[in-house]
């Protein structure tokens, strides 16, 4: 890839603090001379970012309101050809809904006590939906720690355009995929190839210092409400676009009535790819790395002139034996590294094996106890969207720095367990008998909780007001679940990435080296694409285990044990994760290094 020139524009009063050039980041990934600057200013470079993310995940949200109908598509068209994979696909999945406790016998029911249920109406294609969702983060899930670690090697930008290259295939598979075969060999490419999550997550944090770094990921966040506010919309306005109608000569070649979907999500990645290669510049850079620390030089400064002490890091250390010290103390930074992103890992997919999970079951929810229509359905999760969106915008983006990413992943923890404790208590029985739902037993509050239950279920009018409002309460709980969490736990595994890049023994530039500190520079901090990869990669598997841990949960003991087990074990994860998560910013790095030390000799 050769050498991506940036913009030239001259810049404004407000990015002064990282001067403009005519050069730019190699698109290879090759460093900077440690003389030259960032060609283009952080704001310019996040809205690029932003920019083209939004794009990305619109393409990738137009095909979710399609599942349903394009695999009842696939099932017509291959019905009786038992060799094929839909339907080994679906005698699987036949399979799964008889192990929890699904009937497709009509005598079946809830209070008949045999523990068999009748399998509500097109189950399987809905199972069949949510499989292959699994199926792409599973593929993320192996992929993500691969990408990041090529782009920390080659560049971001470079491995961006060809996780884009590999996007474009998978588009173009799915625009001529009559047959379910080629449906799932599109899916599989794209679920390979899809980076651009992770390496705008990068890239921010590549030219953000730590004070902005969360404001700057709001972005991302944002982003993703958005699209997946309009996104889906966009492609149910274009299913109804048959481009089979249109252009009939070219069914021959594969095309089928979702064709107009795919063909709109294919223009808008190739609007991307075009966009990040002319506008996107290399952030992976000595350049972007030196203005970063001027920045957060400046930031110190500011601090102490307003009576903030500051950092112990400001003197880099000389001498043989300061060296060496230094070099014992850079390994202690990489060993904290590696302990808080293996927590925050695990944090990640706690909460999404849980969240994404309850998120798969609420349209089941509100489809058989409350017959939602489509358009209920839609507005339901627009205005998780919506509000998502708000709160990202004006609390997040704002606050972060100020109130700390670790308490807002507690705070939108703690809306979650609300938020499915009441969808819990007004889904009542759930449509199954209160034994099954709260068993007969001589402890007390069961009791009560069973009453509560049965009465609850007496009051016909008055119950579906107040479920109702339920549901919406709990579904804002949700939204300040996904504006909160999931941002701010990638920005403290952002930030734990940054833990040790002032330090003397992380600056590679060969200008500030000195033959004294050659045993020293042998320690370099942890790579940031490959440790936002392997975070990302976790949250995938819990993306794609949740869901079907929850499904068999829901339709084997019913919606109120289902959320009310969800709501305890989400409080759970919540109460360890203020145990555990780091606090990156309270302490300086030095500071932060001794107490691990002096905790551990105790």
């Amino acid at each position: 890839m050769s050498s991506h020139t940036g913009t030239t524009k001259s810049r404004k009063a407000d990015s002064k603090d990282i001067p403009s050039e005519s050069g730019s980041g190699s698109g290879s990934g090759s460093r900077s001379t440690s003389g030259s600057a960032p060609s283009a200013s952080v704001p310019q470079v996040t809205r690029i970012v932003f920019t083209a993310l939004l794009l990305d995940i619109l393409a990738f949200t137009i095909i979710l309101p399609l599942f349903p109908r394009l695999l009842q598509f696939y099932r017509d068209s291959e019905h009786g050809d038992q060799t094929s994979l839909l339907a080994w696909s679906l005698s699987r999945l036949t399979e799964f809904q008889t192990m929890i406790g699904l009937s497709d016998s009509s005598s079946s029911s809830s209070s008949s006590g045999s523990g068999l249920i009748k399998r509500p109406p097109k189950m399987d294609i809905v199972l069949l939906g949510g499989a292959l969702g699994s199926l792409f983060s599973v593929l993320q899930f192996i992929a993500s720690p691969v990408i990041g670690k090529l782009s920390d090697v080659l560049g971001r930008r470079r491995v961006l355009l060809i996780s884009m290259l590999g996007n474009l295939i998978s588009c173009g598979v799915w625009l001529f995929s009559s047959s379910f075969e080629l449906f799932v060999l599109s899916r599989v490419i794209g679920g390979l190839s899809e980076g651009n999550v992770q390496l705008s997550i990068a890239m921010i944090s590549d030219i953000t210092t730590p004070a902005t770094r969360s404001r700057g990921l709001a972005m991302v966040g944002i982003a993703f409400a958005i699209a997946f506010t309009i996104g889906p919309a966009l492609g149910a306005y274009f299913a109804n676009k048959d481009l089979v109608a249109m252009f009939p000569g070219l069914a021959q070649y594969g095309l089928h009535p979702f064709s107009g979907s795919a063909l709109l999500a294919l223009v808008l990645l190739m609007v991307e790819s075009l966009y990040l290669y002319i506008r996107l510049p290399e952030t992976n850079s000595d350049s972007w790395r030196m203005a970063v620390q001027e920045s957060v030089k400046a930031e110190k400064k500011k601090d102490t002139s307003n009576g903030t002490p500051a950092s112990s890091l400001s003197t880099p250390a000389t001498g043989d034996a300061i060296a060496e010290k230094d070099r014992l103390e850079a390994e202690r930074i990489v060993h904290l590294q590696h302990s808080y992103l293996a927590r925050l890992s695990f944090t990640h997919f706690a909460h999404l094996f849980l969240f994404s999970g309850m998120e798969f079951t609420l349209t089941f929810l509100t489809f058989h106890l409350f017959d939602f229509s489509h358009m209920q359905q839609g507005a339901l999760l627009g205005y998780i969207g919506i509000l998502s969106s708000l709160i990202q915008g004006g609390y997040v983006r704002r606050a972060a720095h100020r109130v700390g990413e670790k308490r807002m992943v507690i705070q939108g923890m703690m809306a979650a367990s609300v938020g499915l404790g009441c969808i819990a208590l007004v889904s009542g029985a759930g449509g199954y008998s209160h034994a099954q739902v709260i068993p007969d037993a001589s402890f007390g509050p069961l009791q009560s909780l069973r009453r509560a239950i049965q009465w609850l279920d007496t009051q016909e009018e008055w119950s579906r007001k107040t479920r109702m409002w339920g549901i919406y309460a709990g579904a804002t709980g949700l939204a300040i679940t996904s504006a909160t969490v999931v941002n701010c736990l990638t920005s403290l595994a952002s930030l734990v990435c940054d833990m040790g890049s002032d330090h003397p023994t992380a600056l590679s530039s060969s200008a500030t080296e000195s033959s004294s500190s050659s045993s020293a520079r042998k320690v370099q901090p942890i790579g940031k694409g490959l440790a936002l990869g392997r975070f990302r990669s976790w949250g995938q598997l819990g993306r794609a285990a949740g869901p079907i841990a929850a499904c068999s949960l829901y339709w084997r003991v019913g919606p109120l044990i289902c959320y009310g087990t969800a709501s305890l074990a989400v409080a759970a994860v919540c109460i360890l994760a203020g145990k555990v998560l780091p606090e990156v910013r309270k302490l300086p790095i030095r500071t932060r290094v001794q107490t691990a030390s002096a905790k551990k000799d105790l």
